[in-house]
């Protein structure tokens, strides 16, 4: 009985020696070599936006197709899809065949309308209509559970015009008052 027992802790023993250890050795022949930095496919210009403002979306040649967002309450929008895929008057910003050759899309929340991806719909509805963080996802199909697969960039939009700030504003010590 006692033998019966031991054989699995043997085992177990025998097989922890013989696996190889999953850190690199640190000799110059097994060093790793160094990983260029490669811009992401997707990236946009500024991370914050007002509503009296645009914002540039940046791709890397060759890109992805499609293009969508999500908006604050999760949303689904699509804002780039096949000109062929039309229907009522649901129209794309850019036609996927245009997209493809595009390197930048500027974007100006305060008219920005696109498919909602809902029953029912269709025509073009209003994207920004509430303040909080806007995805942009770039991919072939954008409806996958694992978003690695996927380009997705953020940004963080206010529903009200940019406060004006205190130095854009003269006062009256910083005018200058000329005399003939």
């Amino acid at each position: 009985m006692k033998l019966i027992l031991a054989l699995p802790a043997v085992g177990l023993l025998f097989t922890g020696l013989t696996i190889f250890p999953k850190t690199p050795h640190n000799s110059p022949s097994c060093a790793p070599e160094a990983q260029k930095q490669e811009r992401p496919a997707l990236w946009i210009d500024k991370s914050e936006c007002f509503k009296d403002e645009t914002f540039e979306l940046h791709f890397v040649l060759p890109h992805a197709t499609t293009l969508g967002m999500i908006d604050p309450d999760g949303h689904f929008f699509y804002l780039v899809f096949p000109a062929e895929c039309t229907s009522g008057k649901l129209t794309p910003l850019v036609s996927s065949e245009a997209f493809t050759q595009m390197r930048s899309l500027t974007i100006c929340p305060a008219t920005l309308k696109a498919d909602p991806y809902q029953y029912g719909v269709l025509e073009n509805q209003p994207v920004f209509t509430k303040s909080g963080v806007y995805r942009f996802i770039l991919g072939e199909n954008l409806h996958v559970d694992d978003e690695s697969a996927l380009n997705v960039v953020s940004v963080r939009y206010k529903h009200k015009k940019r406060p004006v700030t205190q130095a854009s504003i003269p006062t009256a010590s910083s005018a200058s008052l000329v005399k003939n």
